[in-house]
């Protein structure tokens, strides 16, 4: 008697209309539980909602009351966030002063309208942004319930605002490169997340974006020194080696969030020399194919699926919300399958990518084994794939994607 086939496609369709909606009634629980476990509904409880936000929001309130330069002081925002949380972060401020001016305009507010309309806001240019790459609704519901996004809602972090700016300005790259450029200098508010972009518009012979992003970030630093005064700076640049220091020793205990080379080799139990001299490999290798993939006039979905990708690889210092930027490439990815046709394993590593942001976080919490560079790489290994041998014919044009 014949077994009869599992009939993938009507499974890949079941779940497109499964999964968004049930990741979200995950999310909201755990979050809500969260909630109710920590009272965290009013300040003084010690347990903010968005707890990174309410150091943004500590920052922006010192520099409102005419002190920038106590940001990078400990004791000073450690005692703004005592005050008005009953809780220590105990972690250093490592933002330029640039950052700080974005955030000013969120210190006007009490605490919990200042984080619905930081997260409101930006959640809403991310999910334009990941229309944009890919114009169909069911995309937009995935972006909505991508862990990552989840993890950047729980910690009211900048991932969102991140993936604005940079796949904003990728987007308009080729029609709008003045405009396109001046988007990206917003990205040097976290440097490690800009400093591949001109080695991208350099390689790809992108002259006016980077002129715009050179005088943009001129313009944000000017901008910064005549509201915050230079004495910002000089506090900055004092910090830089404590701040690093902190990062660099796991004094944390937070590497298991970081989804990088640097601290998958720490997680492992290698020391920090070890962990420098692969991450610097890793870096190495991710210049030359960013470099190669904008110099060869790639199509646009691949050159900026390796930068973002790049990106992420680049940086040894990065934590599990800035996987949000992650969604950009796999919007393009996905696109490119969805309507040119899939290469082989690339819908796996897709939801392997997909599921990361949570599941190899915990599983690296649980175990010490970090995985989410080895995915990384798998889906930069698809980029260049495509980039080298082209899209396959578009046989499966009309077949949902997992």
């Amino acid at each position: 008697m014949r077994t009869p086939k599992l009939n993938w496609p009507w499974v890949r369709e079941k779940l497109f209309f499964i999964l968004p909606p049930l990741c979200l009634a995950i999310f909201l629980s755990m979050w809500a539980s969260w909630i109710i476990a920590k009272s965290a509904y009013a300040p003084r409880s010690g347990h903010p909602i968005g707890p990174d936000f309410s150091y943004f929001w500590a920052a922006a309130s010192l520099v409102l009351g005419g002190e920038p330069a106590a940001v990078y002081d400990f004791s000073r925002i450690h005692a703004v966030e005592m005050a008005y949380f009953g809780v220590d972060l105990n972690v250093p401020w490592p933002y330029p002063p640039s950052y700080l001016l974005l955030l000013l305009p969120f210190g006007l507010l009490p605490y919990l309208p200042s984080l619905v309309i930081w997260l409101s806001t930006t959640l809403a240019g991310y999910l334009v942004i990941i229309h944009r790459i890919a114009p169909n609704p069911r995309v937009v519901w995935f972006a909505l319930v991508f862990p990552g996004a989840f993890q950047n809602l729980f910690f009211g972090q900048n991932g969102f605002l991140s993936s604005i700016f940079l796949g904003g300005g990728l987007l308009l790259l080729d029609r709008y490169p003045w405009l396109a450029g001046l988007l990206l200098s917003l990205l040097t508010y976290k440097p490690h997340l800009a400093v591949l972009v001109p080695l991208a518009l350099v390689a790809g012979r992108r002259w006016q974006a980077l002129l715009a992003m050179l005088a943009g970030t001129v313009a944000l630093i000017l901008a910064t020194t005549l509201v915050l005064g230079p004495q910002v700076w000089t506090a900055f640049l004092n910090h830089i080696p404590k701040a690093m220091k902190i990062l660099e020793t796991g004094s944390l205990n937070l590497v298991h969030m970081m989804p990088t080379v640097f601290a998958a080799v720490q997680l492992s139990g290698a020391g920090v020399v070890s962990a420098r001299i692969l991450h610097t490999a890793t870096m190495l290798a991710v210049v030359g194919l960013v470099a190669w993939t904008w110099r060869r006039e790639s199509p646009s979905p691949l050159r900026n699926a390796m930068l973002v990708l790049g990106i992420l690889m680049f940086s040894p210092h990065g934590y599990v919300y800035d996987l949000a930027i992650l969604a950009l490439p796999m919007a393009w990815l996905g696109w490119e399958g969805y309507t040119k046709g899939w290469l082989p394993g690339e819908r796996v590593l897709l939801f392997l990518a997909w599921i990361s942001p949570v599941a190899l976080i915990w599983l690296a919490q649980a175990t010490g084994v970090q995985l989410t560079p080895l995915v990384l790489m798998g889906l930069i290994f698809l980029v260049f794939r495509r980039a080298l041998q082209g899209s396959p014919a578009p046989a499966w044009k009309m077949e949902i994607a997992v």
